[in-house]
C-alpha cells in the first residue's frame, strides 16, 4: 500500500520519509508514531519560518513557535487545533509514554490534513489530495526500533541542513497571499469524529505556561545541600512535559512560632490538582522512630512532620477555598525523603504514608507515587476553567473571593439590555475589571524572586512596575523579618497607593495573619527625598550619620528641577560623610528614571549621587561584594534627563559594576529584566505617546528616540519592514495587539483617542467642562480616580491654566480637586494647610499637572493645552512631558489646545496611524546635536 505522504516527496523527500516511517510502526510501536508525527509537525513549522524569512521567538519552543505564526497569521482557524494537538499529544508520547494504537491512528489523519495543507500552502495550490487511508496492520513486519531511531537522526540531519539553505535564498513577497490562502484552506477542512473529539480534548481554552516559566525559583537553592537541589531537580525532570507550574518556595507563609514558613515546592498539575512537598534532608539513622502522627529523632526531639506540610496544604487551600470551580479538585501533600530509600524504611517498621523516597524520584516513579497519595478530600482534575481560576489565584491576578468570569459575565448578560450594553463608560470599565487577563509569567517570576544580588527591571509605562516591587518588598519582609527593607520612589502624591499595594501582598502572602505597619523599621516605605513631617530615603540616611538635611529649598543647592535638587543633596552628603554606614538588606528603587542626572556638575566622583548613597547603605551579601539593590526604570519617561545609564555610568568605572546586571544569579534569577506588555494604557493611545513623545512622523524627523531595532523590540514593537542603518530608509513600526492586552478598544464603539483644536481658551474649557459633566452625568464615571484632567506647560503656565479650568467646572456646581489640598474646590492649596501626599479627594475631579499626575492613572483623561508644547515643539522636555500625560489613562483619551500649530497636523497624523507607523528615519535631532556638543 502507498503511503498517504509520498505526494511530499515531490518537494520534500526527507519530510516524507519521516511520515512513512511513522506510519509504518503504528501497530508496531504506536509510541514512536506519535513522537514522530510531533516530530513531522515541528519540521513543518521550521520549513514556515524559513519559506517566510521569520525570526525565531527567543525562547523558541515548539509552543512559543506557533504562538507567532498564529500572531502572523500563517495558521489560523481550524489548522491551528491540528497543530497544537500533534504538538500535545506529541508531548504525552514523550513524556508520559502514551502508547494509544487509537490515538496514533487519529493522529495520522490529521498529520495527513496538516500535510495536504502545507503542500496547498508552500508546493502547489493547486494540489488535490487522494483521500486518507488507514495504514493494514503486518503482524509479520518487525522493525529493529534501533536502528529506525537512527535513521529518524539522520533524516532531521538532512532536513535542518534543507531549511538552513532554504533560509539563505529565501524571501517573504508572497506571505501576505499565503495568509489569505491559509485561511481559505483551514475553513474548509473536515473532521471525522475522532478527530474533532481529540481536538476537543486538547482545545480546552486552558491557559499554556511557558517552558521558560514552568519552574520558578523564587529564591536562590544554591546555598542548599544536594538533598534540596536533587529533589527540585526531579520535580523539574518529572514535570517537564506536562502541563504544569511548579515553585520552590512560593511564598505563602504559616506562622510557626516567631518565624514565618514558606513550603518548599508547590505545584499545580492539570491532572494531579494541587501538590505540596516539603524536603527533610536527614538520613536513616537520625531517627528512632517514625509514624504519621509524630516522628522521634535521637537527639530527643520530635516532630509533626506529615501533619506540617498538611498545613501547608491546608494554608495555600485558604487563597482559593472560596471558588466554586476548585472545591473538589484534587489536593494532596508528601514529604520527600532524598537520602532514604523506601527498602531502608519499611526495614525499620516506619509508616510510609504520604513520603516520596530516593528510589522514587525518577520521573516515572515520582509521577506514579503522587497518584498513590491520598487526597484531601476531592479527587477531580482541574477542569479548563479550574485550571485558568487557580493560575490566577495564584499568581495574584485575583483574589478567592472574586468569582469566576463565567458567573460574572453571565450575571452581567442578564442585567443590561442589547440596546444599551457597553455604550457607557461606567460599563466598560466595570467589564475590563471583571475580565480575567491572561497570566504573564514573566511577571510571575520578576514579583516572586529574591535576587542575590542587584537587579534591574526596565518596563515600559503601565507594565506593572510598582506592583512588582511592592511584591517583591512584601515577600522579602515575610521571607527575612529581621532584613531591613526600603521601598523607595520620587513621586510623593504616590504614597498611599505604594503602602496600599505592599499592604495588599503582605495580606496575600500570610493569608491575611501580617499588614504593612509603618511603625516597623524593617520594612520602609519611603519618599526618596521626604520632609519635616514624613521620613524620607535621604533623610533618614542623614539622620543615621547624625548630619541635617537639606531642604529644597536650600540655596547650596542647584537651581534645577526638584529631582536635580535631591541629586544635588545626596552629594553633599556624600562629601560630609567619610564613609556611608551599611544600614539596609535590600533597597527597591521605583520611579528610578527620575533619579538620574544629565548636570555633571552634581555627579559624585563620575557617579550618580543617588544611586551611589543607595549602594553604599547597603549591606554587603558575599565575597563578590553584592548588594542588594533592585531598580525599576522607564527610560521613555524621565521628565528630565535623556538618557538610562549604563551600571558603570551609575555606580563608577569598578570593574565589578562592568557586568553588575548582565547575564544570571546563581539559581537562574536574571539581572535584568525587560518588560515589554503595557496593560494599563490601551494599544492605540500608548502607540500614540510613543510617536508623539519622540516626534516619529514629525516633518523635519524625528527628535529622539530608539535607532536599533533590539531597543524598538525590548518595548513591544515589530520593525516590519526597512531598518536604521543606513540612515534615509523607510522604516515601519508595529505594536502587536497582545503587547497591549487593554480592551477598551474592542469594547467601545468609537474613537477612544480625540484631538480637538479651538480658537479660544475660554471655547476649549467650555467644550471640557461640557465633557466632563456628560461623563459624571451619563456615563456614570465617578468624579474622584474616574476622570483626570491634566494641564500642559512649563510649570508656572501649567499651574495657572491648571487652576482656571478647575474654576470653570466648579463654576457648573461640580466638586474640584487640586493636589495637596486638604479637601474639594481650594485652587490654592498652602502651607501649612495641605498634604502633599493627596492626590485625590472622594467626590472632586483632580485638575493636575504633568509632574502631580506622574504614576497616578484614571479611566478618563483630558490633556489640554498641547499648544503650551506645540509653541515649542522641538523642546525634548516638553515631548517628554506630553508622553507622560497621555500615558496616565486606562481607558480614553481627549487632548485639546488652541490655535493652529504645525505639531497639530503631526499628531492627527499619529492618531490615523493607530498601531502602525511609516516614516523615513533620520538621526534624531537630539543626537545631532549631542554630536555638534562635542564637536564644539
Amino acid at each position: 500500500m502507498q503511503s498517504n505522504f509520498s505526494f511530499l516527496k515531490t518537494k520534500w523527500s526527507n519530510l516524507a520519509e519521516i511520515a512513512e516511517l511513522a506510519e509504518e510502526n503504528l501497530y508496531q510501536d504506536p509510541n514512536t508514531t506519535i513522537v514522530k508525527l510531533r516530530m513531522f509537525t515541528e519540521q513543518i513549522v521550521d520549513y514556515i519560518y524559513a519559506y517566510d524569512n521569520l525570526e525565531e521567538p527567543e525562547e523558541n519552543s515548539f509552543f512559543n513557535k506557533l504562538k507567532l505564526l498564529e500572531r502572523e497569521e500563517l495558521i489560523q482557524g481550524e489548522i491551528e487545533d491540528v497543530f497544537h494537538t500533534l504538538r500535545i499529544e506529541g508531548n504525552k508520547g514523550v513524556h508520559e509514554s502514551l502508547d494509544s494504537t487509537e490515538t496514533a491512528k487519529t493522529l495520522l489523519s490529521l498529520s495527513h490534513k496538516l500535510a495536504v495543507w502545507f503542500m496547498q500552502l508552500y508546493g502547489d495550490w493547486n494540489y488535490e489530495a487522494e483521500e486518507f487511508k488507514l495504514p493494514e496492520k503486518n503482524d509479520e513486519q518487525k522493525t529493529d526500533l534501533t536502528a529506525l531511531e537512527n535513521k529518524y537522526d539522520s533524516l532531521i540531519e538532512e532536513l535542518q541542513q534543507e531549511i538552513d539553505d532554504l533560509k539563505k535564498n529565501q524571501n517573504s513577497q508572497e506571505i501576505e497571499g499565503r495568509k489569505e490562502k491559509s485561511r481559505e484552506i483551514s475553513s474548509n477542512l473536515v473532521f471525522n469524529a475522532d478527530e474533532n473529539n481529540i481536538i476537543k480534548i486538547n482545545k480546552d481554552n486552558s491557559i499554556e505556561i511557558s517552558s521558560e516559566y514552568k519552574f520558578i525559583t523564587t529564591d536562590t537553592i544554591e546555598d542548599k545541600t544536594s538533598a534540596y537541589k536533587n529533589s527540585w531537580d526531579a520535580v523539574r525532570r518529572a514535570f517537564s512535559g506536562r502541563q504544569c507550574l511548579a515553585y520552590w518556595r512560593y511564598p505563602l507563609f504559616s506562622k510557626r512560632g516567631e518565624k514565618h514558613k514558606e513550603p518548599d515546592i508547590t505545584i499545580i498539575d492539570k491532572d494531579l490538582g494541587v501538590v505540596v512537598l516539603e524536603i527533610i534532608d536527614i538520613k536513616l539513622d537520625e531517627l528512632t522512630n517514625a509514624q504519621y502522627e509524630r516522628w522521634n529523632f535521637k537527639n530527643g526531639s520530635s516532630q509533626e512532620v506529615i501533619y506540617k506540610v498538611e498545613d501547608n496544604l491546608y494554608e495555600l487551600k485558604g487563597l482559593y477555598q472560596g471558588n466554586r470551580n476548585l472545591r473538589r479538585i484534587k489536593e494532596s501533600s508528601a514529604v520527600i525523603l532524598p537520602e532514604i530509600t523506601k527498602e531502608q524504611w519499611l526495614e525499620q517498621d516506619f509508616d510510609d504514608k504520604k513520603i516520596i523516597f530516593k528510589d522514587q524520584l525518577t520521573p516515572k516513579k515520582f509521577l506514579n507515587r503522587i497518584e498513590e497519595i491520598d487526597t484531601l478530600a476531592g479527587n477531580e482534575k482541574l477542569s479548563s476553567e479550574a485550571w485558568n481560576d487557580i493560575l490566577m489565584i495564584l499568581t495574584g491576578q485575583i483574589t478567592h473571593s472574586i468569582q469566576s468570569s463565567t458567573d460574572i459575565n453571565s450575571n452581567n448578560e442578564e442585567q443590561t439590555s442589547k440596546t444599551d450594553k457597553l455604550k457607557k463608560r461606567s460599563q466598560i470599565k466595570q467589564k475590563i475589571k471583571e475580565d480575567l487577563y491572561e497570566v504573564d509569567m514573566q511577571q510571575e517570576v520578576i514579583g516572586k524572586t529574591i535576587p542575590p544580588g542587584p537587579q534591574r527591571i526596565r518596563g515600559i509605562a503601565g507594565s506593572g512596575k510598582t506592583v512588582l516591587l511592592a511584591q517583591k518588598a512584601a515577600h522579602m519582609h515575610l521571607k527575612h523579618p529581621d532584613w531591613k527593607i526600603a521601598l523607595v520612589f520620587f513621586t510623593r502624591s504616590l504614597y498611599d497607593s505604594v503602602i496600599e499595594e505592599v499592604n495588599k501582598w503582605l495580606k496575600r502572602f500570610s493569608n491575611g495573619k501580617v499588614e504593612y505597619d509603618p511603625n516597623n523599621n524593617n520594612l520602609q516605605v519611603l519618599h526618596a527625598w521626604g520632609a519635616k513631617d514624613q521620613p524620607g530615603f535621604y533623610r533618614e540616611l542623614c539622620k543615621a550619620h547624625g548630619k541635617k538635611p537639606l531642604s529644597a529649598r536650600r540655596k547650596k543647592l542647584v537651581d534645577g528641577a526638584p529631582n536635580e535638587k535631591l541629586v544635588h543633596a545626596c552629594k553633599y552628603l556624600l562629601e560630609d560623610v567619610a564613609e556611608i554606614k551599611e544600614i539596609y538588606d535590600a533597597v527597591l528603587i521605583d520611579e528610578a528614571q527620575d533619579l538620574v542626572v544629565d548636570n555633571e556638575e552634581i555627579k559624585y566622583e563620575n557617579k550618580q549621587p543617588f544611586y551611589w548613597l543607595a549602594y553604599q547603605s547597603l549591606k554587603t551579601i558575599d565575597k563578590d561584594k553584592d548588594k542588594r539593590l533592585i531598580w525599576a526604570y522607564d527610560e521613555a519617561q524621565s521628565l528630565n534627563s535623556l538618557n538610562i545609564p549604563t551600571a558603570p555610568q551609575l555606580f563608577g568605572d569598578d570593574p565589578h559594576f562592568k557586568r553588575l546586571v548582565s547575564g544570571f544569579h546563581p539559581g537562574g534569577i536574571r539581572k535584568s529584566e525587560i518588560m515589554n506588555k503595557c496593560y494599563r494604557t490601551p494599544g492605540p493611545i500608548l502607540t500614540a505617546a510613543h510617536a508623539i513623545g519622540m516626534g516619529l512622523l514629525r516633518e523635519n524627523g524625528m527628535l529622539r528616540g530608539y535607532t536599533t531595532q533590539e531597543d524598538w523590540e525590548n518595548i513591544g514593537y515589530e520593525i516590519k519592514e526597512g531598518s536604521f542603518n543606513p540612515v534615509g530608509q523607510k522604516v515601519v513600526l508595529h505594536r502587536p495587539k497582545e503587547m497591549t492586552p487593554n480592551r477598551v478598544p474592542e469594547l467601545w464603539p468609537e474613537d477612544i483617542i480625540k484631538f480637538n483644536s479651538y480658537n479660544t481658551r475660554k471655547e476649549e474649557l467650555n467644550n471640557l467642562v461640557e465633557k466632563i459633566k456628560y461623563n459624571i452625568e451619563v456615563d456614570g464615571l465617578s468624579p474622584s480616580r474616574d476622570i483626570l484632567v491634566i494641564a500642559l506647560g512649563e510649570s508656572r503656565e501649567a499651574y495657572n491654566l491648571k487652576v482656571r479650568a478647575a474654576k470653570r467646572l466648579n463654576k457648573e456646581g461640580f466638586d474640584i480637586y487640586i493636589p495637596k489640598a486638604l479637601k474639594n474646590n481650594i485652587f490654592y492649596p498652602k502651607f501649612p494647610n495641605e498634604d502633599r501626599n493627596k492626590f485625590w479627594n472622594e467626590g472632586g475631579v483632580t485638575f493636575t499637572t504633568t509632574y502631580r499626575a506622574k504614576g497616578n492613572e484614571a479611566y478618563m483623561v483630558y490633556v489640554i493645552g498641547l499648544d503650551k508644547i506645540a509653541e515649542d515643539e522641538s523642546n525634548f522636555a516638553l515631548r517628554n512631558q506630553l508622553f507622560v500625560a497621555l500615558s496616565r489613562t486606562k481607558g480614553w483619551l481627549e487632548v485639546s489646545g488652541i490655535g493652529d500649530f504645525p505639531m497639530y497636523d503631526e499628531f492627527r497624523k499619529v492618531i490615523k496611524s493607530g498601531n502602525t507607523f511609516e516614516f523615513i528615519f533620520q538621526r534624531p535631532l537630539l543626537e545631532k546635536e549631542e554630536k555638534n556638543k562635542e564637536v564644539y
